[in-house]
């Protein structure tokens, strides 16, 4: 039942089986005075894209520098382990990125940054500066094969997303994000969301990341931001046994080719969900991205009377017991 913790540890090395921040030991992670992984959306609500399944809901900031830094001092007081950075829009975009990046590793946090990659990470100079606050990166990847696709994803009529994306890629890649750090990490890796249009990529996706050090987890859509909206296309979606076979062939794969045997989960099929508690720029908190479910206030309310009113509320939240499957996703 906790493998899905634990059991990344016993990877062979250098494959990217965990990026840096999600490898939350189990003790650490089933403590329920402790915190492992939080969603924040810390930053602005601009974006170059405008991706058609886009999660967040491009809510305005409105949290200032100085009570984004006051709930990243109290996640510190709950020993949180990491913190998500996934914006409302491009988090580099923010005119305090850098700062706050710093301020979280400078709290014994370890940041993990999830990025379209196009925007800024082509500048060998930032990605120094990100680099030097140990941070891991996640570009946008819905495809690193066909351009078409991707360009459609975003919504890229010049065409030119694809290449930057990969060029930001190449650039991550030669500053060492991928390399093999000595507890077996990585510090790069990809979210790529599974469609009916993407579905026959996930294998050799799989193949290139665990080759090259990159952690990768695979999604299917959530209902929640414009995925969650009556007009999102339905034909994207995966029927139960496109799903079931997609988790066979990780499992085959990893198992077979890399000496890894791995719990194949619903959410993400490498490794289980790790995440508690969704804080958005405006501050308010929901138990995770999943469940939007507002439970309080970072101004009005402490994080710990919010993080003991999510499990009071939402019982399966309850970290001693949850198995790391998505609660809002179907099985496999």
């Amino acid at each position: 039942m906790h493998e899905a913790y634990s059991g990344w540890s016993r990877a062979p090395p250098g494959i990217g089986a965990i990026i840096k921040g999600w490898d939350v030991p189990e003790d650490h992670y089933r403590n329920p005075d402790k915190l492992p992984v939080v969603d924040f959306r810390a930053f602005t609500h601009r974006c170059y894209h405008d991706c058609f399944h886009c999660f967040t809901d491009k809510d305005k900031r409105t949290l200032t520098l100085s009570q984004i830094k006051d709930v990243i001092d109290q996640l510190a007081g709950m020993d949180a382990y990491a913190i998500n950075y996934l914006g409302e829009g491009e988090p580099t975009l923010d005119e305090d990125f850098l700062d706050v990046l710093g301020y979280t590793s400078g709290s014994g946090i370890i940041p993990v940054v999830f990025t379209d990659g196009a925007t800024r990470m082509r500048d060998r100079g930032f990605v120094r500066e990100v680099k030097s606050t140990g941070a891991s990166v996640s570009p946008k990847c819905d495809s690193l094969w066909n351009p078409d696709y991707q360009n459609w994803v975003v919504r890229d009529r010049t065409g030119r997303y694809f290449v930057q994306r990969n060029e930001s890629v190449a650039v991550l890649m030669e500053e060492g994000f991928n390399d093999v750090l000595a507890d077996g990490t990585t510090r790069m890796g990809f979210d790529m969301v599974i469609s009916s249009r993407n579905k026959d990529e996930v294998g050799r996706t799989l193949r290139y990341c665990r080759d090259n050090n990159l952690w990768v987890i695979f999604s299917h859509y959530l209902p929640s931001g414009r995925s969650g909206m009556e007009q999102f296309d339905k034909s994207l979606l995966l029927p139960p046994e496109q799903k079931k076979a997609i988790a066979e062939e990780v499992r085959l794969i990893d198992s077979a080719e890399y000496g890894y045997d791995h719990p194949v989960m619903n959410n993400f099929l490498t490794c289980g969900c790790v995440e508690h508690m969704q804080i958005y720029g405006d501050g308010r908190v929901s138990p995770c991205p999943g469940n939007e479910t507002v439970i309080g206030h970072v101004q009005d309310d402490t994080l710990k009377d919010i993080r003991d009113g999510i499990v009071r509320e939402f019982p399966k939240h309850d970290r001693t017991e949850f198995d790391g499957l998505c609660l809002y996703r179907p099985g496999v």
